[in-house]
């Protein structure tokens, strides 16, 4: 709407009356009426408090620079983008997460309830239960003996880890487990490789200045050794290093972002660089999201499958010696 020449008022005042959400009309309006008072619209994000901080940065940079539509579209580009990536890691994570659940469920049933009454036939059996059996029925003894134990033993341990990825004190180690777990930590590195490359190249496009955009990105960046990496960088620069320099000689920077770096520097194209380096890791991530479902929907099924037929198994076998016997 700004870039075909509507007043922001005007903008805001149209994009509020096609809301149906009451609270983003609210939101729409209270800017509006902050607006008309005499404040820019960065300063009435931040009277709302309800932008998150980069937005209200970027905003406020492309003010000063007079770059605000392209600002805008560019924030859509990376919000859009955003939302995509959110909806591919719930994509990928519900299938295995609901065949885990639901076969967990299945099994705590039959310990529970099927297998103890197999426990009273198979006690009547003069013969030799097979060793399927036998284990079967122990795992059935172990998880009726000591259910709740098992039970207070698994609420403690989900409640840990969430405490240790919602605590602020343990993000240390947090940020050690997600960058250490094999196959996780190489789709999490990635994720935070397209928060630097996309975060960077938007704050800078805005017009803000390197060192100002690395001590904004800092706080936006949500792993700790990262955060650490950043703020070490931001001190470096401002002692006159160059980022190339800084990303060069750390272990957190893959050659590929390094590289793309560097020419950037060597072009006066840094922007548009880290929106390659961005772009190239969103397809990376993206890539490994979908290799990752692929690979997994065939394992759970298989263990499924074997689960199920142990346990058909260790039922049939001694009925079929009984039904021998008689």
């Amino acid at each position: 709407m700004l870039e075909s020449g509507l007043n922001l008022n005007r903008a805001l005042m149209i994009i509020s009356r096609q809301t149906n959400n009451r609270q983003q009309v609210e939101i729409y309006n209270e800017l509006l009426k902050n607006i008309e008072s005499g404040l820019s619209l960065a300063e009435a994000m931040e009277e709302d408090e309800v932008f998150p901080d980069l937005f209200t940065a970027v905003v406020k940079a492309g003010e000063k620079s007079g770059s605000l539509v392209e600002v805008l579209k560019s924030l859509e580009n990376y919000y859009s983008s955003r939302e995509k990536l959110k909806k591919d890691i719930k994509k990928a994570a519900f299938y295995p997460l609901t065949v885990i659940t639901a076969v967990f469920i299945a099994a705590a049933f039959i310990f529970k309830f099927i297998l103890p009454v197999f426990i009273d036939l198979f006690a009547e059996f003069s013969g030799e239960l097979p060793l399927i059996t036998v284990l079967f029925l122990q795992l059935s003894q172990l998880f009726n003996n000591y259910f709740i134990v098992i039970l207070i033993f698994l609420i403690l341990l989900i409640t840990a880890f969430v405490y240790l990825f919602k605590s602020q004190e343990r993000r240390d180690l947090k940020s050690s487990f997600l960058l250490q777990t094999p196959l996780l930590s190489i789709i999490y590195r990635d994720l935070i490789l397209t928060q630097i490359a996309t975060y960077l190249a938007l704050l800078l496009k805005s017009g803000l200045k390197l060192i100002s955009a690395l001590e904004l990105l800092k706080n936006i960046i949500s792993d700790y050794q990262y955060q650490n990496f950043i703020e070490q960088t931001t001190l470096n620069i401002s002692k006159g290093a160059s980022l190339t320099d800084c990303f060069g000689d750390s272990k957190y920077i893959p050659d590929v972002f390094y590289y793309l770096l560097m020419t950037g520097e060597e072009t006066a194209q840094m922007e548009n660089m880290l929106e390659r380096a961005g772009d190239y890791y969103y397809q990376k991530l993206s890539e490994e999201i979908a290799r990752m479902l692929q690979y997994l929907e065939p394992l759970l099924i298989t263990l499924t499958a074997i689960f199920v037929a142990l346990l058909a198994a260790a039922v049939m076998m001694p009925m079929f010696q009984i039904y021998l016997i008689i």
